[in-house]
C-alpha cells in the first residue's frame, strides 16, 4: 500500500514495535525500511523474542540506520527458555549496544497455567533491566494488574512501553508513574475497537508511542498476508482522527516520547 506523504513536510515517527527479524521480511527487508524512512519513519525498535534470534537483530541493527536492538525472552515461548538463557542475556546487557530490555511480560490469554513460570522469567528480566538502567518492552495480556504489581515490588523507574496497549485509564495513570508509555497499533483502526478507540481519545498525548508490531497486528487496511512497516502511516492516521490536536503535534509528541524512552 502507498503511505501517506510525508515526505516534503515536518512529520517524524518511530516504530516502537517492529520484528524485521521474523522471515515474513526475508524478501523485501531492506526495501521496506527504506521506503518508511524515506517518508518520515526515523527510527525502528526490533524486540527480540527467543534467545534463537538475538544474533539477527544485532546484525540488522549494525547494517541498518535508524534500526535499533532490543533483547528479551518473550512470555508465549515461556517453555522454549532456559536459566542458560537468563545468563546469556545478562552478558549480551553488558555488552550493548541496546535501546531495551524487550519483549518481555506476562500473557494469560491462554490461563495462568505457566503463571509462576512465566512471573520468573519476568522478574529476572525486569530485573536486569534495572541493573543496566535500561528500559523494557512489555508485552501484557489480562495480565496488567500482575505487571503492575511486579514494577511495584522492584520499584521499577526506568520505564519503557507497554506494547499494544489495552488497559484502561487508570491503568494507564499507575503506569505512568514507572515511566512507562503505551504503545498504540493497528487495533484503533477497527471502528468495532470501541473501547481501545475511547481510551486513546483520553490518553495524555505525552504517554503515546507509535507502533505497527509488523508481521502480526494488521490494521484493518492492510490487505496482504502480512503486517508491515509501512502500516505504521495508517496506525498514525487513525490516532490522528481520534485526537483533538494537529497531525504536527502527534506526530512531533509521539516521536519526542519514543526518543525519550529509547533515549534515541
Amino acid at each position: 500500500m502507498k503511505p501517506v506523504n510525508t515526505k516534503n513536510n515536518k512529520i517524524e515517527l518511530i516504530d516502537t514495535h517492529c520484528h524485521l527479524d521474523f522471515p515474513e521480511f526475508d524478501v523485501d527487508r531492506k526495501k521496506l525500511v527504506s521506503v518508511v524512512r524515506e517518508h518520515g519513519v526515523t527510527d525502528i525498535i526490533i524486540p527480540g523474542v527467543k534467545r534463537s534470534g538475538w544474533r539477527f537483530i544485532r546484525q540488522l541493527s549494525a547494517l541498518m540506520e535508524g534500526v535499533h536492538s532490543a533483547l528479551g525472552l518473550h512470555p508465549m515461548f515461556v517453555h522454549e527458555h532456559s536459566e542458560q538463557h537468563l545468563h546469556d542475556l545478562e552478558l549480551a546487557l553488558s555488552v550493548g549496544p541496546l535501546v531495551a530490555v524487550g519483549e518481555i511480560g506476562l500473557d494469560f490469554q491462554e490461563g495462568r497455567a505457566d503463571q509462576a513460570l512465566q512471573e520468573k522469567f519476568f522478574h529476572h528480566q525486569l530485573h536486569m533491566a534495572k541493573d543496566a538502567n535500561l528500559p523494557v518492552i512489555i508485552h501484557s495480556r489480562r495480565a496488567h494488574e500482575d505487571v503492575l504489581k511486579q514494577l511495584r515490588m522492584l520499584n521499577f523507574q526506568n520505564g519503557g512501553v507497554i506494547h499494544a496497549y489495552n488497559g484502561d485509564l487508570n491503568q494507564a495513570k499507575r503506569y505512568e508513574q514507572h515511566g512507562f508509555k503505551l504503545g498504540i497499533g493497528g487495533a484503533i483502526t477497527f471502528h468495532r475497537a470501541v473501547k481501545i478507540r475511547a481510551m486513546v481519545q483520553e490518553l495524555p498525548l505525552q504517554q503515546i508511542v507509535m507502533e505497527t508490531d509488523a508481521p502480526d497486528m494488521a490494521p484493518a487496511t492492510c490487505k496482504g498476508p502480512r503486517n508491515t512497516p509501512v502500516h505504521i502511516f495508517d496506525n498514525f492516521k487513525s490516532l490522528c482522527s481520534l485526537r483533538q490536536e494537529s497531525a504536527l503535534e502527534i506526530a512531533t509528541q509521539t516521536t519526542l516520547n519514543a526518543r525519550s524512552v529509547f533515549r534515541l
